[in-house]
Order: C-alpha cells, then sequence, then structure tokens
C-alpha cells in the first residue's frame, strides 16, 4: 500500500470540512423555514383549513401549498388563496429564497417590507385587508416579474424611484386601494417590459404618460384626477400650452382701460379679417368632416363584406351565423373587431372575432337572452350568453363588471370574459355539461326517468348553499345574485353545484317577471304598486328567501310556480301548518324512509328562509352551516 501523502490528507480534510458544513447549514434553514410556516398557520388559520400542516409529515410533500427546492429543500413556493386566512405574515420574512408568494383572497391585515425575499418572482397578495403604505424594499427584488396588490387598502404614493429599478417587472396590479400622487416614471425603463398594467379604482393625479398610453381605459378608471389619453379628460398644462400667443402675451398689453382707443377704419379692417377666417376655417372642418364620414362609411361596408364572405365560405354553424349579419359590428371603427375584457381562466380567444368564427350551438333561449354552446379552437368549450335586453344607465358599468370576473369559488360559475357596446352584451362563462337542478329535478317525469337520490339532492343544495353565501360575504361589497333558480344552478364535470347569472337581472332596467314563485313577498308588493321595479328595495335576504323556494323543489318534486294561494311556498305553508306528513316529500324519496329526519331537517330550513320579514330570516352563511350539520348526520 501507498503511504497517504500529508498534502492530499489536508486537502481531503478541507473538503469534508467544508461539504459538512454545508450540510448543517442546509439543514438548520431549511428547519428555520418549516418552523416559520408552523408559526404563520398558529397565527392566521382560525378556521383549520391548513390541517395537513402536521410535525408528522413531509412538510415538501404533504404539506398543503408548500413547494421546496429538490436539492436544498427550502420552501421555493407558498400558495394558500381562498382559505381565510386572518391576521399577520410576519412569520413569513424568514423564507428567504422564497420565489412564488400567491396569499390572495383572504383577509390578511399586516404586511412587512420586501427586505427578506430577495428572490420573489410572483407576487399575488390581492383581495386582502392589507393597509398602510407600499411595502418598502421593493427595489431588492431584481427578479420580481408579476407583483399584485389589488382589492387592498394601501395608500401613500407608490415608490416610482424603486420601482424604476426592476428590469424584469411585467405586470403590476394596484386597481381597488387609495394610492395616490403620479405615475410619472421612467419611460425608457419600463416600456419595454411592462405587458400588465392596471391602476384603477385610487386617488391618482396628474397626466398619464405617454408609454402608459398604450394600455386600455380600463387601467385608469376610477381615478378621478388623472388626465391625458387614453382617459377623455385633458390636462390642464395642454390646454394652456395649445395657446401660445396667452403664454407669450406681455402681462402690460392686457391692461385693456390704458389701451389707446383704436379708429373706425381699423376695427373695420378687423372684423373683416376676422368673418373671413371663421368662413374660411367652417369651410375647411365642412369638408373634413363629409371626407371622414365618407371614408368611414366605406371601410365599415368593406369590413361587412370581408366577413360576410369569409363565414359565408366556411363553418355554416359558427356563432357568427347565430347572430344578425353584421349586427355586432355596429361599433367598429375598424377594421378589427374590438377586445374583449378577459379574465383569470380565459384562453383560446381575446376579441369577439375569435368567438365568432368558432362552431357553436344554441343552447335555448331565457329571460334576458339567448345562450350558446361555442367550441373553441383549443378545444376548450365555452357559454356565449348574448345579452340583448336594455341595460341600466350605470355610472360604472365595466367596474361592476370586472368585480363579477373577479369572483372565484368552486360553487359559482366563473365569468371569463365579457364584450359590451351599446346595442348588447356579451358574456362567457365556463360550460357544465350535466345541465341544471331544475332539469335534474323535474326533466323527463316519467318511465326511464333516473331519479335523483336523496344524498345527491342534499349535495346539491350545500353546494348552493355555499356559493350564495360565499357572494353575500365577498369582500363585503353587499352583492345580491338578484334572480336565484333551480334553473340557475347548473352541475360542473364533478358533480358539484355552481350558481349562475350572478347578479345578471339587477344590470336590466326591467327586471323579469315570468315567475313570481322565487320573489320573496316585499317584491311582490312593491311591484304590485310599481310596475319598474326600484333595484334599491331588492337584498341579499331576497336571495335567502328564493334559495328556500329551492329547497322545496328538492323536497317535494314540484315546479316553483306564482299562481296565487297554489304557489309551491304558500302549498307547503298550509301543509305544515296542519300536521307533518310524508305527502309533502316527492315520491321518488319513499325509498329513504330511514332520512326522514334529516328532509324533515331541511324542511325547517326552508321554512326559516321563507319567512315574510326579510329582517327574521337567516344569513346564508348561517342556512349553509345547517346544512352542512345536516349532511353529517346523514353520514353518520
Amino acid at each position: 500500500m501507498l503511504p497517504l501523502n500529508p498534502k492530499n490528507h489536508f486537502s481531503l480534510s478541507k473538503i469534508l470540512s467544508f461539504s459538512l458544513f454545508i450540510s448543517i447549514f442546509f439543514t438548520i434553514s431549511h428547519s428555520d423555514d418549516f418552523s416559520s410556516l408552523l408559526t404563520f398557520k398558529s397565527k392566521v388559520d382560525t378556521s383549520n383549513f391548513l390541517i395537513s400542516w402536521s410535525k408528522n409529515n413531509d412538510p415538501c410533500s404533504s404539506w398543503l401549498g408548500v413547494t421546496c427546492h429538490r436539492v436544498t429543500g427550502r420552501v421555493i413556493k407558498l400558495v394558500l388563496n381562498h382559505l381565510n386566512l386572518t391576521g399577520s405574515i410576519h412569520p413569513l420574512i424568514h423564507l428567504t429564497q422564497i420565489r412564488h408568494l400567491s396569499l390572495h383572497h383572504n383577509f390578511l391585515t399586516s404586511f412587512p417590507n420586501f427586505n427578506s425575499w430577495p428572490n420573489l418572482k410572483h407576487v399575488y397578495l390581492s383581495h386582502n385587508k392589507f393597509s398602510g403604505e407600499f411595502p418598502p424594499g421593493i427595489y431588492r427584488l431584481k427578479r420580481l416579474r408579476r407583483l399584485d396588490l389589488s382589492y387592498n387598502k394601501f395608500s401613500g404614493e407608490i415608490p416610482v424611484t424603486e420601482l424604476n429599478q426592476l428590469p424584469h417587472l411585467m405586470t403590476l396590479h394596484l386597481e381597488f386601494n387609495s394610492f395616490s400622487g403620479s405615475l410619472g416614471m421612467d419611460e425608457t425603463r419600463h416600456v419595454a417590459s411592462f405587458k400588465d398594467f392596471n391602476v384603477s379604482s385610487n386617488n391618482f393625479s396628474g397626466k398619464i404618460p405617454n408609454w402608459l398610453s398604450k394600455f386600455p381605459v380600463a387601467s385608469f378608471t376610477g381615478n378621478v384626477h388623472l388626465c391625458g389619453y387614453p382617459l377623455r379628460s385633458i390636462c390642464p398644462s395642454e390646454i394652456v400650452n395649445s395657446n401660445p400667443t396667452v403664454m407669450n402675451t406681455d402681462p402690460s398689453q392686457l391692461n385693456f382701460p390704458n389701451q389707446k382707443k383704436k379708429n373706425l377704419s381699423e376695427n373695420m379692417f378687423l372684423l373683416i379679417v376676422t368673418i373671413d377666417a371663421v368662413g374660411v376655417m367652417l369651410t375647411v372642418l365642412v369638408i373634413t368632416w363629409c371626407c371622414y364620414y365618407r371614408k368611414k362609411k366605406n371601410q365599415e361596408k368593406e369590413i361587412y363584406n370581408k366577413v360576410k364572405k369569409y363565414h359565408d365560405s366556411s363553418n355554416s354553424s359558427s356563432l357568427y351565423h347565430s347572430f344578425e349579419y353584421g349586427h355586432i359590428l355596429k361599433d367598429k371603427k375598424s377594421d378589427q373587431f374590438a377586445t374583449m375584457v378577459c379574465f383569470e381562466g380565459c384562453k383560446g380567444f381575446s376579441k369577439v372575432e375569435d368567438l365568432l368564427k368558432a362552431s357553436a350551438e344554441m343552447l335555448g333561449k331565457g329571460s334576458v337572452g339567448t345562450s350558446y354552446k361555442v367550441a373553441m379552437d383549443c378545444k376548450d368549450v365555452v357559454v356565449v350568453k348574448r345579452v340583448i335586453e336594455k341595460l341600466k344607465k350605470m355610472k360604472d358599468l365595466d367596474g361592476f363588471l370586472r368585480l363579477i370576473g373577479g369572483l372565484r369559488h368552486q360553487n359559482v360559475v366563473s365569468l371569463r370574459a365579457y364584450y359590451s357596446s351599446k346595442e348588447e352584451l356579451l358574456l362567457v362563462y365556463d360550460f357544465l355539461p350535466n345541465g341544471s337542478l331544475h332539469n335534474l329535478l323535474h326533466g323527463n317525469r316519467g318511465p326511464g326517468r333516473t331519479p335523483l337520490d336523496w344524498s345527491t339532492r342534499l349535495k346539491y343544495a350545500l353546494g348552493a348553499a355555499k356559493g350564495l353565501a360565499f357572494l353575500h360575504s365577498y369582500n363585503k361589497t353587499k352583492i345580491c345574485h338578484g334572480n336565484f333558480t333551480s334553473s340557475n344552478i347548473l352541475i360542473d364535470h364533478f358533480g358539484n353545484a355552481c350558481i349562475s347569472d350572478v347578479c345578471l337581472h339587477l344590470l336590466l332596467q326591467m327586471p323579469n317577471s315570468s315567475n313570481n314563485g322565487y320573489k320573496a313577498p316585499e317584491l311582490l308588493t312593491q311591484n304590485n304598486m310599481n310596475t319598474n321595479q326600484n333595484p334599491r328595495k331588492f337584498s341579499q335576504k331576497c336571495d335567502v328567501y328564493s334559495f328556500g323556494v329551492v329547497l322545496l323543489e328538492i323536497l317535494t318534486g314540484k315546479i316553483a310556480t306564482s299562481e296565487g294561494e297554489t304557489s309551491l311556498a304558500k302549498w307547503v305553508q298550509r301543509v305544515v301548518n296542519k300536521e307533518w306528513t310524508w305527502d309533502i316529500f316527492d315520491f321518488e324519496l319513499a325509498r329513504y324512509k330511514e332520512m326522514e329526519d334529516e328532509m324533515v331537517a331541511l324542511l325547517k330550513v326552508a321554512m326559516d328562509c321563507l319567512v315574510s320579514s326579510p329582517k327574521d330570516r337567516p344569513k346564508m352563511i348561517v342556512v349553509e352551516k345547517m346544512i352542512e350539520d345536516i349532511r353529517k348526520t346523514e353520514n353518520r
């Protein structure tokens, strides 16, 4: 055996020592990360949604929302959305290697600075209750690409200088806060990198920089003191600069009482010159307007012929052929279709033209318009609802639709995009293939029908209650559904009940009155007094009443009607006042006699929802809890 070289022995010792140091360092850091997460859970997870966060489980493979680095084991991604988290995120400052932080749609209130997260690339903190000034230390996040702080309570000025130091920043969402100050960011640094920008519904002021004018009007609406393109308001400085005569006039020359009187010939000469100039200007304006009008008409005709020719030679079942030719083009000013407003989950289309090219199948005509099943080129299937009823003149229709487009819950049908013009409103939703609760309860009531079992009915009732409770408690906005019926409860791919057409009837000038079987007594009384329903009278308690009628449909199998004393609600109330009897329940439920206690319990929930006085009806979150308790009893 060769003798060991002392020098080699020394080098090997150094390598082993260094490896041991690195191993210990990563182990300690790994442990610190999970200790911080457990501290975070103990402070914010009051509802115990993070039940998988336990010392007995491997954090990197079992903890909800946690992703670790494959080599170091450090936490690099944390996604905890829609979990009712409440409190401060300060314990997370020890996650120094985190790159993706997503905590949107919670109730978090306290936010530290960005200094502890130098590796962050994506930050999604919208729909929380963060307040105070813009979090300091943003300039340290040199790798940051997307930042979303929208729908919070931040105030003060944004750190323009620090944001200018982030070369990779592509997305900045600050809408629905209370930020103020100007938007004077460095154009040369950001004009190439920014792809998505929104500061609507804040308190910004001053002129919109030229490089930001490429973004749509919706990115700036709600800031009353902002001016410049693409907004319609003109900045005062531009008005002054457009009249250089005023700017260059010597103030002493504006002292009219000291001016010398001009003789008659000079005044006459000036008057004639002025009249001639005005006449020439009017002539030029008239000629220009006529040329523009004629050119616009020719362009519209060319667009119409081009699109009609395209569709006549293509798929005859396209959505375009389902509409009147050219009707959707009435607001066009160029040979391009209008860009739709798209929300999270929207893919395969961005313009009305993309939808019109796709093959379509009419699903049916409802109280407010027609629905179409549209198959996109990317294999996705969506539902396009075409609303042609007259809409209310709302101050901020766009803002209201964006609020609805931001609703995300497993029991609410998501609005993916919309297009609004003077003529109509197109709404794009997810396509749910299993039909509505109305059809499952009442369709094909004869031989060959597959009855809806009790467990499934109770599951659908709970799902609909969860969706409506989420809507009523969403960000304290006091949203109402406005037309809650069994036809507006759809079943998704996984068998979950999802509520659809959220707030749609609240946009219409003439609300639907074809079926009053779901309407609360206070609305029926109001309609008898005045045919034009006052939308301010509609409340969340009206939705609760409608939900009670839906529960009666689930229990009795009968269709909700509005024929006076024969209405479903009044019929059930009369039977209940006399005696409890099995005859009140759907005959299809006769084979579930052992579940009679649960059915009676659900009937009591329905009767609580149907009381005449709105203030005596329970809130939907209470109704959800009662049905949850009934379902737990059933599963015992």
